[in-house]
């Protein structure tokens, strides 16, 4: 059923930083508010801060803010990559001032216990958060108080940096097509394609060699708030994907891994207020899985409930960075 592709490699070491750049052409200006494209690997964090200062401590501290484990993956993978620079790295370096996402750390006497955040002052989409503190118990204070937003503000930037990539080498029939049908538009680049096209029913796939990338979208009348439910969504999404996920052996379809928990939360997606379930799929009758994201919520122009879900199949990979570009593709919905 599902074939893999290969990822982009983004190469980083200490005495060599090689972070990618957007460029400036006109069409990625007039998606980046005129600014140069940021620089780095997806998820990664760079952290400015005096070596003396990044105690065993400190680490451990922020390891626990932003490098826990991502929710839903076969393996562990951590939720974001931190690199630490000091401030003289730092400042040297053009390139890195670019980076996507920053914190930067200035511990010392006299400072006030303050954290400042900038979002796209020279390049887009990027965040800097600066803390200024004068002694280790406040910068602990502040961090796993702010954590949370740093953490959602450098996703927003990961989901903006993948919209400007997918703009660029847009399927603009791909997004003609999903307008006319649901009534929203979601931007694919030109790699994706559909599957399969049936009256409330559309798979969206990328295929190359080692990686399949997938979205399911799916409409039914709104009828009952119990369409939100965990176990409806669940039933849901097992019965549509039964019905038009086959795997390559005889009477194998994909469903939901009954065995591990799903995690549910509610997220807003543009303008809509969304159901997010996170959990792994795998293949009844043959041996496939991978992690899914399935979003539901209520298109109130056509009072339908829609139901989008993203699904990854990358065998002995990292998925965290790939199941990002699919969460993106929704994160941009209009």
């Amino acid at each position: 059923m599902i074939q893999r592709i290969k990822g982009l490699i983004i190469l980083l070491s200490i005495a060599v930083f090689v972070i990618s750049c957007g460029d400036n052409n006109s069409t990625t200006s007039s998606l980046t508010k005129g600014l140069p494209g940021s620089c780095g690997k997806t998820l990664e964090v760079v952290l400015v801060v005096e070596d003396n200062v990044y105690t065993p401590e400190i680490r451990d501290s922020i390891g626990k803010c932003f490098e826990k484990a991502c929710q839903d993956l076969p393996q562990r993978e951590p939720e974001f990559d931190i690199v630490q620079l000091t401030p003289s790295k730092f400042n040297n370096s053009d390139l890195l001032k670019k980076h996507r996402n920053i914190i930067i750390i200035d511990m010392q006497a006299g400072n006030n216990n303050t954290i400042k955040k900038g979002i796209d002052d020279k390049v887009y989409p990027q965040s800097v958060f600066r803390i200024s503190v004068d002694n280790k118990d406040s910068l602990l204070s502040i961090l796993h108080q702010y954590a949370p937003t740093m953490r959602q503000q450098f996703k927003t930037n990961e989901h903006k940096r993948m919209y400007v990539a997918f703009k660029k080498d847009e399927n603009v029939n791909l997004t003609e097509k999903i307008n006319k049908k649901y009534g929203i538009k979601l931007t694919f680049s030109s790699a994706f394609y559909i599957a399969k096209n049936d009256k409330d029913f559309m798979w969206i796939r990328k295929e190359t060699t080692n990686e399949s990338y997938n979205v399911m979208i799916y409409q039914v009348p709104y009828t009952s708030e119990k369409l939100f439910n965990q176990d409806k969504i669940i039933e849901t999404r097992d019965k549509i994907s039964k019905q038009y996920i086959p795997g390559s052996i005889r009477n194998s379809y994909m469903g939901t891994e009954t065995r591990v928990d799903v995690h549910r939360d509610s997220v807003r997606i543009g303008n809509y207020t969304a159901v997010e379930t996170r959990g792994l799929w795998r293949l009844f009758g043959d041996f496939m899985g991978g992690p899914f994201i399935n979003y539901c919520f209520l298109n109130t122009k056509t009072n339908k409930l829609i139901m989008i879900d993203c699904f990854l199949y990358a065998p002995r990979k990292e998925k965290r960075d790939f199941l990002m570009q699919l969460e993106s593709v929704v994160y941009n919905i209009q």
